[in-house]
């Protein structure tokens, strides 16, 4: 992995948000000796009233009340840019670019590094402008999931297919994401989302008792990690749920959608988020893992990178038939138990516990080793050394 490099990572999330490829690899590349400014998302849409209390905290960190124990990494800086939240006017675009530019510019300045790289998971006017502005050396785009369908927002689009014109490298997080990127950008390639098993595994074995939340349960454990979203097939959790009365569902993740009809459900638990190192801690409980997603235009390409979680600590994994999990079995044999509706769902979570054996485990484990972030950034960074030479379209 290379070092010495200045990266201006532009995120679609906040540093604090669920654990996500944007902190991991970011987190990574500073470890390695590379300074990182990891630019929490802009926005954009309009602010709304349930947004209030996120803007309150970054107002706080941007006028400096986040203290210097809560950056990650000595090399890492996270930077929360107070603009105006209103992207769609003129005015506050032309006064947001100034107050980014000049941090970006006061950054660069201060480690002292030039030829930065753009490492951009967020397609936005913003994006484009602040690659405009600062001129990388390499531009490499991080493309996670169909922008247009998860963020149905006049010009999204338009700010995607031009980031990838502009753009070196990309990295897709899923096959139809790499079919669609390709199109723009030559140099294109699967990465899906991985796991350090490792730390997994040494956090999961000094858990010598279940989390307190799953302490008194007394039948088997179905579990997922993750956000509580749009994407998530409620009322297909709901009904395994009513399938499977002795079996407890642990939903861990920030709850960002109405769930109060499925509050009924005593054997439905709604954790809440909990911070990534824990997740082993919970994950070692389930007997089996979820990923009870719907199916529609955005999960037609989107790749869960909870599956390399659970299967890290050799937990079997039930999921709705999603495209990208279809060619994950594939390509690793069938490792994913894959089942439509409520009966088809909960009967496959029955079966896949009933049916694991130790070396079924050892093969999970072995595949989520073959999916290891170490793996994933070392080849990444191969191809960005190999591209370096090329300045920015």
């Amino acid at each position: 992995m290379f070092s010495g490099r200045a990266i201006i990572c532009i995120s679609t999330i906040e540093w604090g948000f669920s654990w996500q490829p944007n902190q991991e690899i970011m987190y990574r590349l500073a470890k390695a000796g590379n300074q990182v400014l990891f630019m929490e998302t802009t926005g954009l849409r309009n602010i709304r009233p349930a947004d209030w209390k996120r803007a309150l905290a970054r107002l706080k960190a941007a006028l400096g009340f986040r203290a210097r124990s809560q950056q990650p990494h000595p090399n890492l800086t996270i930077y929360s840019p107070l603009v105006l939240p209103f992207p769609h006017s003129r005015l506050a675009n032309t006064l947001n670019k100034r107050i980014v530019f000049r941090a970006v510019d006061a950054w660069l300045r201060r480690v002292g590094l030039g030829d930065p790289l753009v490492w951009a998971f967020l397609a936005s006017p913003m994006t484009l402008a602040l690659i405009e502005h600062v001129r990388p050396r390499l531009v490499v785009y991080q493309c996670m999931g169909d922008a247009t369908a998860s963020l149905p927002i006049a010009g999204i689009g338009r700010a995607a297919r031009e980031l990838m014109r502009r753009s070196n490298l990309a990295f897709a997080n899923s096959l139809p994401l790499l079919d669609h990127v390709r199109q723009f950008v030559p140099r294109a390639y699967l990465f899906r989302a991985g796991v350090d098993v490792e730390e997994f595994e040494g956090i999961a074995a000094e858990a010598k008792a279940p989390p307190p939340e799953l302490a008194g349960f007394t039948g088997p454990v179905a579990g997922y990690v993750g956000s509580i979203h749009r994407w998530l097939d409620l009322e297909l959790l709901a009904a395994a749920a009513r399938e499977l009365p002795a079996w407890q569902f642990v939903m861990i993740g920030p709850i960002l959608r109405d769930v109060s009809r499925l509050r009924g459900l005593a054997n439905i638990h709604w954790l809440g988020q909990r911070p990534h190192h824990e997740l082993p801690k919970y994950i070692r409980y389930f007997d089996v893992g979820l990923i009870p997603y719907v199916l529609d235009q955005y999960t037609a390409s989107a790749y869960p990178g909870k599956l390399n979680e659970y299967l890290a600590l050799g937990k079997p994994v039930v999921s709705t038939p999603l495209p990208e999990l279809v060619a994950y079995n594939r390509e690793f044999g069938d490792v994913v138990n894959l089942a439509s509706g409520g009966t088809e769902f909960a009967g496959a979570i029955r079966s896949s516990q009933a049916a694991l054996t130790e070396e079924q485990s050892r093969r999970y484990r072995e595949v989520a080793r073959q999916n290891s972030w170490a793996k994933i950034l070392e080849r990444m960074c191969e191809l960005i050394e190999e591209e370096a030479p090329v300045k920015v379209r």
